[in-house]
């Protein structure tokens, strides 16, 4: 099944560590693949201590404000292209879930082409639960999604000025 988690609300990420959670803790395996954000926040370094784990991320790293930068567009395309239809492809065999965290977005920009990944998704589905996060749904992923939960933004102290806390943001 596919289940997207999409919104402007902070907890998108936070929900879909908490399934991958819950998966390993029942002795399946998880794997997480990582679309604009790099390896660095503090979650990763936990994940990366539990047995049944895997995690891809992009050998080059792009951030969610990278899509401002247009003269990026075809670098992104080709490493995340790699990312998910090469690395994630080719390794998918043998997990019981997979987590492509800002996969939403990396659709939403153009870095990955979603009637290409949705060929891809329908394909996995029948074997392995599929998680989306990001910040738009789009009416196709819509449709393919067996579950949809949309976070809201009702109120964030970035509207005040205040920057990513580590260990509460990252």
């Amino acid at each position: 099944m596919i289940q997207a988690y999409f919104g402007n609300g902070k907890g998108k990420t936070t929900a879909a560590i908490g399934a991958v959670i819950r998966c390993v803790g029942c002795g399946q395996k998880a794997l997480y693949v990582g679309f604009l954000k790099n390896n660095d926040s503090a979650e990763f370094k936990v994940l990366d201590t539990l047995e049944n784990i895997d995690m891809l991320f992009s050998n080059e790293k792009y951030n969610l404000y990278d899509n401002e930068k247009p003269e990026l567009t075809p670098k992104i395309i080709k490493a995340y292209t790699k990312l998910l239809f090469d690395e994630t492809a080719r390794i998918i065999t043998g997990y019981q879930m997979i987590v492509l965290d800002e996969i939403l977005d990396a659709i939403q920009f153009g870095y990955v082409d979603e009637d290409e990944f949705i060929k891809v998704v329908n394909e996995w589905k029948n074997r392995v639960e599929i998680i989306l996060t990001g910040h738009a749904l789009t009416e196709k992923i819509k449709d393919i999604s067996d579950y949809i939960s949309e976070i809201k933004n009702t109120k964030h102290p970035y509207a005040d000025g205040v920057l990513a806390r580590k260990g509460i943001e990252y």
